[in-house]
């Protein structure tokens, strides 16, 4: 079953590259955190995370206008049989795949983005910017074309296809409320967890050369540290340190095969400030010290192998 939840994973990469869209896997009855391969295979798709949804969400008012689309969008589902064409606060439109098992509504697959009126959906995006605690429209605009490309591509074969792995979604969903069923919730939740989550591998996926805080990224998250910090033990299975050092450690490794550059400097730009401290750090995870791991899998350059592996040269008579 978990080599079935990474194909989940690589086709939904494939669809959004494919067709050009943006996927979203909106979970309304908590069911995707219980099996940890299926959280670990969807996470990329809990929440949008290019840069306009997330300057969007910046602030507090915002996010949560953000988060009240899912209540609607739920409802919705609940009175649509198939899919639908919806629009999102700050303009963008997307197309709405309902999942359900049996009669009921567990979650939804989102793609997008999707224009219908250029012109509309600009000006709704700069009144969307003026809700609440304001953002700036110019820097919106701004992300919003250096970020949002509409599909080019005729959505009927993205539908199949996602229509499809809704209808296996809800077959998974039957299999865990039979093996987990004391695990899964039988109300609706409003994912704000998955958005928070999501939103904080951003955070340190964007920060990693630096100093993140705790603090800094419950802020960022719109959520006490507590509470990230609880989300983060039960979803990762270790603490939010733990887990930046991993993410900054499979970097590094990236570079010790692929670049020259020093232990001290690897150490610098993956965020370690001390290079005894990245040595110690990345041994524990790896199991061998970043001067063994390099040794034992740097690759040559091609011209230097080449070089070697060319036979002697026949002696002239």
């Amino acid at each position: 079953m978990p080599g079935s939840y990474e194909n989940i994973k690589n086709y939904l990469l494939y669809l959004s590259s494919r067709y050009n869209v943006q996927i979203c896997i909106k979970d309304f009855c908590g069911f995707i955190p219980i099996n940890k391969a299926l959280d670990e295979a969807l996470r990329p798709f809990l929440a949008h995370t290019n840069s306009f949804c997330m300057y969007m969400k910046s602030t507090q008012d915002h996010y949560r206008a953000c988060l009240s689309m899912i209540r609607r969008m739920y409802n919705k589902c609940e009175r649509t049989q198939g899919s639908y064409f919806g629009v999102c606060h700050a303009g963008l439109g997307e197309y709405v795949i309902p999942i359900r098992s049996g009669q009921t509504l567990i979650g939804s697959i989102n793609a997008g983005f999707f224009q219908l009126n250029e012109k509309r959906s600009q000006a709704r995006i700069v009144r969307a910017c003026c809700r609440g605690e304001p953002l700036d429209p110019d820097t919106a605009l701004t992300l919003y074309h250096s970020s949002i490309h509409t599909s080019t591509i005729e959505p009927e074969g993205m539908l199949i296809g996602l229509e499809m792995l809704a209808e296996y979604l809800g077959q998974t969903y039957e299999i865990l409320r039979q093996t987990h069923s004391a695990s899964v919730p039988r109300r609706f939740v409003s994912s704000s967890e998955d958005t928070i989550l999501t939103h904080a591998i951003e955070y340190i996926r964007q920060n990693i050369a630096d100093h993140i805080s705790v603090t800094a990224l419950a802020c960022f998250c719109h959520c006490s540290e507590s509470y990230i910090s609880r989300i983060f033990r039960r979803r990762t299975g270790v603490n939010i340190n733990v887990y930046i050092n991993k993410i900054r450690v499979e970097l590094a490794k990236n570079d010790l095969i692929l670049s020259s550059a020093s232990i001290a400097e690897i150490a610098s730009r993956t965020g370690f400030n001390d290079p005894n401290y990245f040595s110690r750090v990345f041994s524990q995870i790896i199991g061998i010290p970043p001067t063994e791991f390099r040794r034992r899998f740097q690759q040559k350059p091609a011209s230097e192998q080449d070089l070697i592996s060319l036979p002697a040269p026949a002696a002239r008579l």
